[in-house]
């Protein structure tokens, strides 16, 4: 029998547990008096999500001369700003560890994901938009399948989690889409409003779209169309997403997009060896 997305997520097998120190720091974030130090005392009391960042700072990714033994070293040495992505990815990746019959499919999530919020962030700032929010957005915008795909039903079995996503599709044969569970996952574990908007509606219609949802949506788009060489078909079908999510300013060079998606491959890497 088709599934609200609240029934899906109640009836879930295995929840990712509440990310408290995530939304914490969302909510530090958003603060413009915020300090480097609040901050880095707000992860370091968080022992897997510190140990974690410690590592993927001291990874390839960084390729620092020195190993950083803290929270507070490495915003010293990476900057404020690098660190504030830096912990947001850690913290987000930990929220998309899949069941053990799903694992397999963890390295195709985490990338896409990844993608997605290299992209949100590159658009978001050709806007003036907050860019970390924007990243957060668009590396949690899928987190949904992680419960979507344990759906108590069997026709969840027979969707493929890791392909492009048909959200019709999931509709039909479990009730609810990926997108819907996420806003519904979010929103329990008190994620800001904008955030659980844009994970739900990132496959609406353009002109449904907020600001936020609109720049995830278009970068969610973007993650799957080829920009080396550019694809100028898929992108001029693109148009509309564009328009609702960039208004009068235009769509960042294919160079600066392509590099921003190099950087969301090093860095997917780096948490998926480390998970």
């Amino acid at each position: 029998m088709p599934l609200t997305a609240q029934e899906i997520v109640d009836t879930a097998g295995q929840l990712p547990p509440p990310p408290r120190v995530m939304t914490e720091l969302l909510a530090l974030f958003a603060r413009p008096d915020v300090d480097a130090r609040r901050i880095a005392d707000t992860v370091a009391a968080e022992l897997a999500l510190s140990v974690r960042t410690l590592q993927v700072a001291n990874s390839p990714f960084y390729g620092l001369s020195k190993r950083v033994t803290s929270v507070h070293e490495a915003i010293a040495i990476l900057g404020f700003r690098a660190v504030r992505m830096l912990v947001l990815a850690v913290g987000s990746a930990q929220l998309m560890q899949l069941p053990p019959a799903l694992r397999s499919s963890m390295g195709t999530l985490l990338l896409h994901s990844t993608r997605c919020a290299m992209l949100s962030r590159l658009l978001a700032e050709s806007i003036d938009y907050p860019g970390e929010e924007a990243f957060t957005a668009g590396i949690l915008h899928d987190v949904g399948k992680v419960v979507a795909a344990q759906a108590p039903v069997p026709a969840a079995a027979d969707i493929n989690w890791r392909e492009r996503s048909d959200v019709s599709r999931e509709r039909e044969l479990i009730g609810a889409d990926h997108a819907e569970v996420g806003q519904v996952l979010l929103a329990r574990w008190n994620f800001p409003d904008s955030l659980c908007e844009a994970v739900g509606r990132h496959h609406h219609p353009p002109a449904q779209l907020s600001p936020l949802s609109a720049i995830v949506a278009l970068a969610d788009h973007l993650a799957h169309t080829r920009l080396d060489p550019v694809d100028d078909a898929a992108l001029s079908a693109l148009t509309p997403w564009i328009t609702q999510a960039l208004g009068e300013h235009p769509l960042p060079d294919t160079a600066r997009m392509s590099a921003a998606l190099a950087d969301a491959d090093a860095l997917a890497h780096v948490l998926e060896h480390d998970s």
